[in-house]
C-alpha cells in the first residue's frame, strides 16, 4: 500500500498514489461544475430509480455486515461465526430477490408497479447468490468470496451447519500464536520456521488462508515447517508487539507478510503479499527449506 511505501522512505509513489486516489474520487465532482449541463442529460427519477436505491440499500446492509464482522473478529465476541455470516448474507439476497420480483413493497412504495425485464434479470442474480452462498452453508469453498468471511474454525465451529464440509476442509495444522515458543520448537526438532504475519480484518490474509495454503503440495509443504501466526491488527498489547516485530525485523508492516526463519534465527526467505500464482508461493517454501538444508 501508499502507506507503507512511506513508512519505508517511498515518498514520490506514495505521493503519486494519494494524488491519483484523489483525483478519481473527485473527478466526477469536478466535471459535473465544469460542465452543469451534463445534469441535464441524466435520466430522469422515478419507479426504476426507487428500486435501485431499495436495492442498493439491501447490498449496504451486506456491506455494514462485512464491518461489524471486522469488530466482532478483532474483539472476539465469537458471535458473528462463518456460517452465521453466511445465513445472513443468504437471507438479504433472498429479500433483495423477493422484492424485485414484487413478491412485496415498502411503504413508500407506490402499488401496481411493474416488474420490468431487468428487475427480473436482476432478481434471477439475487437467487444464484442465493444458491451459492448456500453452498458455502453447506461447507464448500466460496472462492474469492473466503476473504470477505469470518475463518472456518472461527467460534469453535465447523465450517458446515448441516453436516458435511465437502471438498472445502483443509487439513488443521498446529499453528503457534507465539514466535519465541515457534523457536524454542525449531530448535528442538531441527526444522525451519514458517511465519505468517496476519491480521483479523486482513481480506487478502483470508484469501491465501482459504485458497492457498489448502492446496496439496502447499500443504505438503507446511508440513515440513513449525507453523507461527502472529496478529498484528489487534487491541491487545501482544498485537503491538507483533506489529513491533514486524517492523524492526522486516522493515514493513505489510499484510499478509511471510517469512521463513531457520532455527538458529537466520531469514532465510521472505514473501510479501498476496499471490494467486501457485507456483511462486510454493518455490518461496522450497527456498526456505533448500536454506536448511
Amino acid at each position: 500500500t501508499v502507506m507503507v511505501a512511506a513508512l519505508q522512505g517511498d515518498w514520490l509513489w506514495s505521493l503519486l498514489g494519494v494524488t491519483v486516489f484523489a483525483a478519481v474520487f473527485s473527478a466526477p465532482f469536478f466535471l459535473l461544475a465544469v460542465f452543469p449541463s451534463l445534469l441535464k442529460s441524466l435520466p430522469k427519477s422515478g419507479n426504476w430509480m426507487n428500486s435501485v436505491k431499495v436495492t442498493m440499500g439491501f447490498l449496504e446492509l451486506a456491506a455494514a455486515m462485512k464491518f461489524v464482522s471486522n469488530v466482532d473478529l478483532v474483539y472476539q465476541w465469537e458471535m458473528l461465526t462463518r456460517p452465521v455470516f453466511i445465513a445472513i448474507w443468504l437471507a438479504l439476497a433472498l429479500v433483495t430477490a423477493m422484492y424485485l420480483l414484487g413478491w412485496f413493497r415498502l411503504p413508500h412504495e407506490m402499488p401496481g408497479q411493474s416488474v420490468g425485464v431487468f428487475r427480473v434479470f436482476s432478481a434471477i442474480f439475487f437467487l444464484a447468490v442465493s444458491f451459492y452462498l448456500f453452498r458455502g452453508l453447506l461447507g464448500f469453498p466460496l472462492g474469492e468470496l473466503d476473504a470477505f468471511l469470518p475463518p472456518r474454525d472461527y467460534g469453535g465451529v465447523e465450517a458446515s451447519v448441516l453436516g458435511g464440509r465437502g471438498r472445502a476442509a483443509a487439513k488443521d495444522e498446529l499453528w503457534l500464536d507465539s514466535y519465541a515458543e515457534g523457536l524454542e520448537v525449531a530448535r528442538r526438532e531441527n526444522r525451519p520456521i514458517f511465519l505468517d504475519f496476519t491480521g483479523y480484518t486482513c481480506t487478502n490474509c483470508r484469501w491465501m488462508e482459504s485458497n492457498m495454503f489448502p492446496l496439496p503440495e502447499v500443504q505438503a509443504l507446511l508440513g515440513r515447517f513449525v507453523l507461527v501466526r502472529l496478529y498484528t491488527d489487534g487491541p491487545e498489547e501482544v498485537h503491538e508487539r507483533n506489529l513491533q516485530f514486524e517492523r524492526d525485523r522486516f522493515g514493513t508492516i505489510a499484510l499478509p507478510y511471510y517469512a521463513i526463519i531457520s532455527p538458529e534465527d537466520q531469514v532465510l526467505a521472505t514473501f510479501p503479499g498476496l499471490t494467486r500464482d501457485s507456483s511462486a508461493f510454493i518455490e518461496f517454501l522450497n527456498r526456505g527449506l533448500r536454506g536448511t538444508t
